[in-house]
């Protein structure tokens, strides 16, 4: 059993008895819903800080590392089905959390945000399914970019806290640890060291592109 990265041509690295498709999305679907459960349930219970990691930049982080996740269990499987297993993390976790909140605390009138954050998801879980993948399953620049591109998630939702949240007391210390997490996790991974810089290089590219995106999703999702 091989990974393809693209039709017609697979990474030949070799993988030992992979996750069954069924049992990957089955896990990452119901992994997901339990993550969002766990946001609500951190959004509604807990003051002050830990509270406000409940809060949208952090959370996109928080479930972008569920979606790279599912994907490295699924290395072995074709680039799509480790897609799928991502984007079904992203849409567990929207349908527990904001789904969940929306309908609990507002009657089901304010949907406009679960749906603006549920779309963020379909764009950024299959890709880190995919990230997860390959990092799992290649080498030289594909294995670099897909560790930049789990930093890039977490760095830039650091970044889009600082900027449209820097207000709230708690924020500038939670947002500064997610950039530094961010910059820091290809260091972290495992891998050279020439993986690391390539890493590195990727990710000073993505982290912009990454907090702009979030603005607009901020600003998409913010009440009219």
């Amino acid at each position: 059993m091989y990974m393809e990265v693209f039709a017609g041509s697979r990474i030949h690295v070799p993988v030992a008895r992979p996750v069954p498709v069924w049992a990957l999305l089955v896990l990452s679907l119901t992994g997901g819903l339990i993550l969002g459960v766990a946001t609500m349930s951190a959004r509604l219970l807990l003051p002050g800080a830990p509270g406000w990691i409940a809060n949208p930049g952090t959370v996109c982080a928080v479930w972008a590392a569920a979606a790279f996740a599912v994907g490295a269990v699924g290395c072995g499987h074709r680039w799509w089905t480790c897609a799928l297993a991502g984007g079904l993390t992203q849409a567990g976790a929207v349908a527990g959390c904001h789904v969940g909140a929306a309908i609990l605390l507002f009657g089901g009138q304010i949907l406009h945000a679960p749906l603006v954050w549920g779309a963020v998801g379909l764009v950024h879980g299959p890709l880190l399914g995919v990230a997860g993948a390959w990092w799992c399953g290649s080498s030289g620049w594909w294995r670099a970019g897909a560790g930049a591109l789990l930093g890039a998630a977490l760095g830039a939702a650091g970044a889009f806290e600082l900027l449209h949240r820097a207000d709230l007391p708690s924020a500038p210390g939670t947002a500064w640890a997610q950039v530094l997490l961010g910059l820091a996790a290809p260091l972290l991974l495992p891998g050279g060291g020439a993986d690391r810089l390539r890493s590195l290089a990727v990710l000073a590219a993505l982290v912009p592109l990454g907090a702009g995106l979030h603005l607009l999703a901020g600003a998409a999702a913010a009440p009219v």
